[in-house]
C-alpha cells in the first residue's frame, strides 16, 4: 500500500513539479531530509509515530519503518519539495494558502495512513500533532528555502520544544 501513496506522490512530482528550477530548491529538500533523518536517529527507541507494511493487492513485501521512511524521503519529499517550493506563491496571503493546502495534502495522507493502520501513533503524539507540526514544517521549508541559515536556527529551537514536551528521555539516546 506504502508503493501506492508513493506511486501517487511521483506523479503528482513529475506533473506539477517544477524541475526546472529544482537546484535552486535542492539545498532546501537536503534539509527536509536530514530533519527526518535526525528525528529518526534521535528517536529510534522512542518513536511518535511507527509505519507499518499493509498488503492490499496480495504482496508479500514487508517493509520496516525504516525502509518505508527512507522511501518516503526519496520519493515523496522530492515530490513536495519541487511542487512545494517549485510553486511557492510570491505574496504573504498566497503562502499562507499553500501551506494550509499542503498541510492538509499531509494531513489526509497521516490520516489515511493511521486509519489504514500503515501508522500508528507513540508516546502522546497524535493527529492534532501533526497537523501542527506539518504548518510549522512547511512554514519552516520556505523560511529555509529564503535563508538556509535562518531556517537551521528557526530549528533548533522547535526541536527542542518537543523534546521537552514529549519528555523524551536522556536514556533514548543511544
Amino acid at each position: 500500500m506504502i508503493f501506492v501513496f508513493l506511486l501517487c506522490y511521483a506523479l503528482l512530482g513529475w506533473k506539477f513539479g517544477n524541475w526546472k528550477e529544482f537546484y535552486s530548491y535542492y539545498p532546501t529538500l537536503l534539509f527536509f531530509i536530514i530533519g527526518d533523518l535526525l528525528s529518526q536517529f534521535l528517536l529510534y527507541d522512542y518513536s511518535m509515530w511507527e509505519f507499518h507494511t499493509v498488503t492490499a493487492f496480495g504482496d508479500h513485501i514487508n517493509l520496516n519503518h525504516t525502509i518505508i521512511s527512507l522511501c518516503k524521503m526519496a520519493v515523496q519529499y522530492t515530490a513536495t519539495i519541487s511542487i512545494f517550493i517549485g510553486k511557492l506563491p510570491s505574496s504573504f496571503q498566497g503562502k499562507v494558502a499553500w501551506i494550509m493546502l499542503w498541510t492538509a495534502i499531509y494531513g489526509v495522507g497521516e490520516g489515511l495512513s493511521h486509519v489504514l493502520g500503515m501508522m500508528t501513533y507513540h508516546n502522546g503524539w497524535h493527529f492534532g500533532w501533526d497537523i501542527l507540526f506539518n504548518i510549522m514544517m512547511f512554514t519552516v521549508l520556505i523560511v529555509h528555502h529564503k535563508s538556509p541559515i535562518i531556517g537551521w536556527i528557526v530549528s533548533f529551537p522547535i526541536i527542542f520544544f518537543l523534546w521537552l514536551y514529549f519528555d523524551v528521555p536522556y536514556s533514548a539516546l543511544k
